[in-house]
């Protein structure tokens, strides 16, 4: 039987197990599935949505008719960043695409985060918190439970969740630090392409140069207010800095031979325990280099 397990900690203390439901932002017809499907049980005892919970209670949850395998095993390691029985966070490497356009695809990500559930006799559907870009390296969240998952879903929309991005890019910038607000949208004249457009999505991207390289080569920390498609690629080239190896947008390739961006930290507050989360994850060696060659 699969389950959602959790102890009852004192942020929980007197909630009733439907409010407890409303924390984790469980959509209402995934809500009235789990209330009306007698599968919530606290302490060993059958329990309804008015149960009161108590500090170090334990609630489960089967959650079985929720997970499935939905994707294809493959046998590739996966770089574990951070794990509890909630969250699994990932450093992904350069080339490689989160999802694939078919669930019976192979060759991406979650076919390997799939393959890591099945080795440790997890029969539970991969739920990618975020996504980055196949040629971005570095963090990805992944969470274990639809609970987390919503919660953390949620948080990413309340911008709520701390994403920051270390980038190589081209020319001198005049201000060392600044916001970029400039809506988004897609690129009529190439449909792989985003571009600034004042009927695009609201996107708001800051940057601070943390090292001026040689060359007029910068290393920049960026934090993620929105989460557009190419959203750092976009602003960065509008402002005429263009990301390294960023052909879609302009970039030198001379250096690297993919988009020099890399997702370095993310911070939040844990769904379950209540405590701050911070992880980070080092530059990749083709950034590294870099930094290193051009001091």
């Amino acid at each position: 039987m699969d389950q959602f397990k959790m102890q009852v900690n004192k942020f929980f203390n007197g909630t009733t197990l439907d409010a407890l439901l409303d924390y984790f932002h469980l959509g209402k017809a995934k809500k009235h599935q789990v209330l009306s499907g007698k599968i919530i049980y606290v302490n060993g005892i059958l329990a309804s949505y008015k149960t009161i919970l108590q500090e170090n209670d334990e609630v489960i949850i089967d959650t079985s008719i929720f997970e499935k395998r939905d994707f294809p095993c493959e046998n590739i390691p996966i770089d574990i960043l951070y794990e509890d029985d909630y969250l699994l966070v990932i450093n992904k490497e350069a080339h490689l695409i989160v999802h694939p356009d078919d669930k019976n695809k192979t060759g991406t990500l979650v076919n390997r985060i799939s393959n890591y559930y099945a080795k440790k006799n997890l029969d539970k559907s991969v739920r990618y918190v975020h996504r980055i870009d196949r040629d971005t390296t570095g963090i990805i969240i992944f969470a274990k439970d639809m609970f987390t998952n919503a919660y953390m879903n949620h948080f990413i929309e309340k911008h709520e969740i701390t994403r920051i991005y270390l980038a190589l890019c081209s020319n001198k910038f005049k201000e060392t630090k600044g916001v970029i607000n400039a809506k988004i949208g897609e690129d009529r004249h190439h449909k792989s392409r985003r571009r600034i457009s004042k009927t695009g999505q609201e996107a708001i991207t800051h940057y601070e140069v943390i090292k001026k390289l040689s060359r007029g080569i910068n290393l920049v920390k960026l934090q993620l207010e929105t989460g557009r498609t190419h959203q750092i690629r976009v602003h960065l080239s509008s402002i005429n800095h263009p990301l390294l190896g960023d052909e879609l947008y302009f970039g030198d390739c001379k250096l690297i031979k993919r988009t020099a961006l890399h997702s370095y930290q993310v911070s939040f507050i844990h769904p379950i325990t209540r405590k701050k989360i911070q992880i980070t994850c080092p530059l990749p060696k083709d950034m590294q280099r870099i930094v290193d060659n051009g001091k």
